[in-house]
């Protein structure tokens, strides 16, 4: 059976921050996010917020987009035209229902189907970017206080193919 992903990262404020930016960056933008499981939606823990997205789109701004079959390039093409239109079509909504929309300052082919790395923050679940399967590079964000709150948060969704836990210990992960 092939199931949608919206799979979750959910990042505790104990976490080795840089880690899980790269686990969160290599679930998104790996693959341009064509990836059934693919973390398309991230937790941030409430008092790291601000720092954790700093990092990010410092991150995000030295991810190179070109020809996938250059082991220097990060983000490939996405897989049509068709595709590349739904997820431009997807953002442009998202932009329409709100939240802070970013995206990397990257240099895009000129040719081809490529499309900027790029995030929602303050987003909820009712979102258009929070329940959709965009499978692009699009990721939704938002914050949580409580591990019961990130929990509820990461379920509430009809789909699930996987997910990410950053923690220092081992016994909130579990």
């Amino acid at each position: 059976m092939e199931l949608g992903g919206k799979s979750a990262n959910i990042v505790f404020a104990d976490a080795a921050i840089d880690q899980a930016i790269e686990g969160v960056i290599n679930s998104i933008y790996f693959n341009q996010g064509h990836v059934c499981c693919a973390g398309s939606r991230l937790f941030v823990e409430e008092s790291i917020h601000k720092p954790f997205l700093k990092k990010l789109k410092r991150r995000m701004a030295q991810l190179r987009i070109g020809n996938p079959l250059d082991k220097n390039t990060d983000i490939g093409a996405i897989n049509s035209k068709e595709q590349l239109d739904k997820i431009k079509d997807l953002v442009a909504k998202g932009k329409e229902e709100g939240g802070e929309f970013y995206e990397a300052d990257v240099t895009l082919p000129k040719e081809g189907h490529f499309h900027a790395p790029c995030f929602f923050d303050g987003v909820s679940a009712g979102h258009i970017i929070s329940k959709a399967e965009v499978f692009g590079p699009v990721l939704s964000i938002s914050t949580f206080r409580t591990p019961d709150e990130a929990i509820k948060k990461a379920n509430d969704s009809e789909y699930g193919l996987a997910a990410g836990v950053w923690s220092e210990k081992g016994s909130k992960i579990h």
